[in-house]
């Protein structure tokens, strides 16, 4: 599987990368992993979105990777059912990050980021 990242998504996820004590999740939105306390919407669509925490956070869920130009995204591996191949971050017309698939097409319009270093 593949993750490739344009340009212009790297300018805006790579303070995430330079940050040493920061970890990248592509988290499949299931309410399992990391704080699943919070409650999840009770939709069918599919949503991911983009956790970044700390590395002394519990994340073993996460335990599988991407490898990417920009670093290491880790997923929850049964969420791979619901991946592409071939993917790829981007940004759109609103400047909001996109995950799209080559084969399935648009995997999160919008693919949100939460910064969540400061929690405890």
């Amino acid at each position: 599987m593949k993750l490739k990242i344009t340009d212009e998504a790297q300018a805006k996820l790579k303070p995430y990368f330079e940050d040493s004590n920061a970890v990248v999740l592509l988290d499949f939105d299931d309410g399992v992993g990391y704080r699943p306390e919070e409650a999840i919407s009770c939709t069918l669509n599919q949503e991911f979105r983009l956790l970044i925490v700390r590395k002394d956070s519990d994340y073993h869920e996460y335990n599988a990777k991407l490898s990417t130009v920009l670093g290491d995204f880790y997923y929850k591996d049964y969420s791979k059912s619901f991946m592409d191949e071939e993917m790829t971050i981007a940004v759109n017309s609103y400047q909001q990050l996109t995950l799209k698939g080559k084969y399935r097409g648009q995997l999160t319009p919008a693919l949100n980021v939460l910064d969540l270093r400061n929690e405890k």
